[in-house]
């Protein structure tokens, strides 16, 4: 019985979300009566080990490819990754197949497969950079919006904000990196409805996806980025070692997504730009921004918390706190600086968050408790008097 409310609960939600234009009439036709809703992690799980087998597929099928001489010709491996590809994309689009767990993750198998062997083939040209990343840019870009799975999704737009990150690297002005990824996430995720909305309903659905996808690339790319820049030793070898890294253009570029994020959060509340609360908050992420300049994955993580918690995402939420305690003690046991230097740093910017969580919750949070409790008291007292 309780199958039953469930798979009605589950399609009514299918039916309402038709209704506002979030899902289209394919979606509900494939989901209605699907009595299996597959969770979240076990699609993670299909989604490594489809990884791992198109490894193995690739690896085997190159080492046929090599014993026929034939592996070499770029023109080749391109054909064979656009069928692979294919081949995938027609196993997701099947609606009998797609229900299935193994015939999920064989496409994802094939399709990875393809994608691998249209990198060889980019890479493996005579094309100069950075031509090649641009086109492994366009080229994962048209393979997220083609293919209809998460995992597919997620995994082609981290290659794709990755390879933005690459050119950033390349022209010379890898400080715009921290903030394009930070204003990625606030856009996919505080703005996404208000954007949706006003593409066409047949769009919406596409566009809905695309944001999940993006929310978690953008995140991974973010703390992964801002750990790599803390590093004291960074410095634009991966590309060429004529100029220096700039931390403070970054840290400002950072902080102005943070603030950006921080607009649309107050504004979702109804809650004025020239309030007292919204003065404090913008003074808070400026201290938080300018004691950690040198530590950016700090305003990183908490630009992810706050996103998370605005917007009650569980998941992103764990993966914001757990990168935060995670880069607390990467951070301090690095070997380019002493760690008395790491220790004191530390201090300063522990002593100025709990002046900032003394500041919001003992002068202003207390101070309208107060306030409403004394307006409460006052009510009472009236209504009591007319009585």
């Amino acid at each position: 019985m309780s199958n039953i409310t469930n798979n009605d609960n589950y399609n009514q939600t299918l039916i309402e979300l038709k209704n506002l234009g979030l899902i289209d009439n394919n979606s509900i036709s494939d989901n209605i009566n699907f009595d299996e809703n597959t969770p979240w992690f076990i699609d993670v799980f299909f989604g490594f080990t489809g990884i791992l087998a198109s490894l193995f597929f690739v690896g085997f099928l190159t080492l046929v490819l090599f014993e026929a001489n034939i592996f070499e010709q770029a023109g080749l491996q391109l054909i064979i990754g656009i069928i692979l590809s294919t081949v995938g994309w027609l196993l997701f689009k099947n609606k009998h197949t797609r229900r299935g767990t193994f015939w999920k993750s064989l496409a994802f198998t094939l399709s990875v497969a393809g994608q691998l062997y249209v990198v060889f083939s980019i890479f493996s040209s005579e094309i100069e950079t950075p031509l090649d990343t641009w086109l492994l840019l366009f080229f994962q870009v048209l393979m997220t919006v083609m293919m209809p799975n998460m995992i597919y999704r997620l995994l082609s737009t981290t290659i794709a904000l990755g390879c933005c990150v690459y050119l950033f690297n390349y022209y010379q002005i890898p400080e715009v990196s921290l903030g394009f990824l930070a204003m990625i996430m606030t856009i996919v995720n505080v703005q996404r409805y208000s954007i949706i909305q006003r593409l066409p309903a047949i769009w919406h659905s596409l566009a809905f996806d695309l944001s999940n996808a993006l929310t978690y690339a953008s995140a991974i790319l973010l703390i992964v980025f801002s750990v790599y820049i803390v590093n004291a030793e960074y410095n634009r070898d991966f590309i060429s070692n004529m100029f220096i890294y700039n931390y403070i253009l970054a840290q400002v570029l950072l902080a102005l997504a943070y603030l950006y994020a921080t607009y649309l959060i107050l504004q979702r509340y109804n809650v004025s730009l020239l309030s007292k609360l919204s003065l404090i908050i913008v003074c808070a992420i400026v201290v938080l921004g300018s004691i950690s300049i040198y530590v950016s994955g700090l305003l990183a993580t908490s630009l992810i918390i706050v996103i998370a918690m605005a917007n009650s995402q569980r998941v992103l939420l764990a993966l914001g706190i757990f990168a935060l305690v995670s880069y607390i003690f990467w951070y301090y046991y690095q070997l380019d600086t002493s760690l008395l230097m790491k220790s004191v740093s530390m201090l300063v910017i522990g002593i100025g968050l709990l002046l900032i969580r003394w500041l919001l919750i003992g002068r202003y949070f207390s101070h309208s408790v107060a306030g409403n409790a004394k307006l409460t008291k006052n009510a009472i007292e009236s209504q009591e008097r007319l009585s």
